[in-house]
This record gives structure tokens, C-alpha cells and sequence, in this order.
């Protein structure tokens, strides 16, 4: 059986996974611990690539990274499309997009963390009894401090989102234009650009759970009102084509 490592509120980990059950793929479902499966991680990757996740090992095969293992889900699966050859390079740009996007925000949602508790309390493995967790939160700094040397996250994170996020929410209100799909279809660029959205106002719990405390940090009340309509069309993606 092949195996998807992620990490259940990484919105990454949410295209691998759209992907491949939109394709009907089966897969078991392994949850990474930052810090702590780190060097597991770092012996499954393939030498040459920086080991994160998501990671999909196939017969012994790794893929690694939403964009590759979304490839491999259509290679493996059935259903539509999500790669229609002659809208690849639009697909690939909204990726791109897409994933500048969510380092601003994983920049973001770890400098919260440290600030919350709560978030950190939520952040623990979940085989920790419930008596220890809120004593233990406090370690769970150590984790959200690796990731951000892992991915060398921006010391000024205000003007990073100002930089880099607000243009891009703006160029997809653009390139939507009311329509339901970025394309002509349902396709991987409405999933990586819904994605963009995750850490603006976190989807439903009925689709993606969360706990309070992560679910505060996966949110920004000021972009959540300016942009409204991103976040209805995304709501509206995935009641159409997502299980909750």
C-alpha cells in the first residue's frame, strides 16, 4: 500500500490529499512530527531534495512535494483531469503562486504559534495523555522554531504578507472574475489557489479539522474581510468537489 507523510493542517498536505482522492487513489496516511521525524524524513527523501512534506512513497518509490505527488495521483487514478496538457503552464504558474503564498503564511502561523498556548497545547503528538498537554506545550515552541530555520522564515512577516500575499489574492480575484474555475474546468489550479486561502480564514472543520487553538492561528481577520468573495468561491469549491 502506498503511504502519504504529511502533516494534517499543512496546506501542502491538503493538495496531496485533494489530488489523490479526487483520482480515487488508495493510501495510507502516516502524520510527520516536525523535529521529531526529522531524521526519518531526511532517510526517506531522495538525495538532492529538501526533505519536507508532503511525501508519497509508491512501491518504494518517493514523490515528493503536492505539485509531483498530484502528477503521480493522475498517472495512478481515474476521473477527470486535473492536468489538462495544453493549461499546464497556467497550472504550474498558479502553483508557483500558490506556493509563495503559503511560506508567507507559514511564516506567520509560526510566529503566532510561539505567542498561543493553546496552539501549541493543540500542536502535540496525539498519543500524549490530555493531563500533559497543556504542561508540555511549551516544548512545542522547539518544533515551530526548527521549521522556521528549516525554511528561513522573514524576520519582518507584516511586510512579507503586504509584499507578497495581498498582490497575489488580488491577481486571482482578477483572473477568476466571478467565473466558478480559474480555467474552463475544475482543475489543479482552482486546488492550489483555494489553498492560498487556508491561513486567510481556515475551511471548515467538516472538511480539513482543526483544533481552537490552531484554527486561531490559521487565521487573519483583515485579509478574511478583504476578500470575501475568494473566500465564498473557495467554500464553494470545495462543497462542490471535496468530501468532507
Amino acid at each position: 500500500m502506498r503511504t502519504l507523510h504529511g502533516i494534517s493542517y499543512s496546506p501542502w498536505t491538503e493538495k496531496a490529499r485533494w489530488a489523490l482522492d479526487h483520482h480515487g487513489v488508495a493510501y495510507r496516511y502516516r502524520e510527520h512530527l516536525p523535529l521529531i521525524g526529522e531524521p526519518l524524513l531526511r532517510w526517506r527523501t531522495p538525495r538532492g531534495v529538501k526533505p519536507a512534506v508532503p511525501l508519497l512513497i509508491d512501491d518504494g518509490e518517493p514523490f515528493a512535494g503536492s505539485f509531483v505527488i498530484a502528477r503521480r495521483a493522475e498517472e495512478l487514478g481515474q476521473g477527470a483531469p486535473l492536468f489538462p496538457a495544453a493549461d499546464l503552464p497556467v497550472i504550474q504558474r498558479w502553483e508557483e503562486e500558490s506556493d509563495q503564498v503559503l511560506s508567507a503564511a507559514r511564516a506567520k502561523v509560526v510566529a503566532a504559534l510561539l505567542e498561543s498556548r493553546q496552539a501549541q497545547a493543540d500542536s502535540l503528538p496525539a498519543f500524549l495523555p490530555v493531563g500533559l498537554r497543556s504542561l508540555l506545550a511549551p516544548s512545542a515552541k522547539l518544533g515551530a522554531r526548527f521549521v522556521a530555520r528549516k525554511h528561513q522564515t522573514p524576520t519582518d512577516i507584516d511586510a512579507f504578507l503586504q509584499e507578497k500575499v495581498v498582490p497575489a489574492l488580488e491577481r486571482l480575484r482578477e483572473a477568476l472574475g466571478g467565473r466558478p474555475y480559474l480555467l474552463s474546468r475544475f482543475s489543479y489550479a482552482d486546488v492550489t489557489a483555494a489553498l492560498m486561502l487556508q491561513f486567510v480564514r481556515a475551511v471548515d472543520d467538516g472538511y480539513l479539522p482543526l483544533k481552537p487553538g490552531t484554527r486561531a492561528v490559521w487565521s487573519d481577520a483583515a485579509l478574511a474581510a478583504r476578500f470575501p468573495d475568494l473566500l465564498a468561491w473557495r467554500d464553494g469549491l470545495y462543497a462542490k468537489h471535496r468530501r468532507p
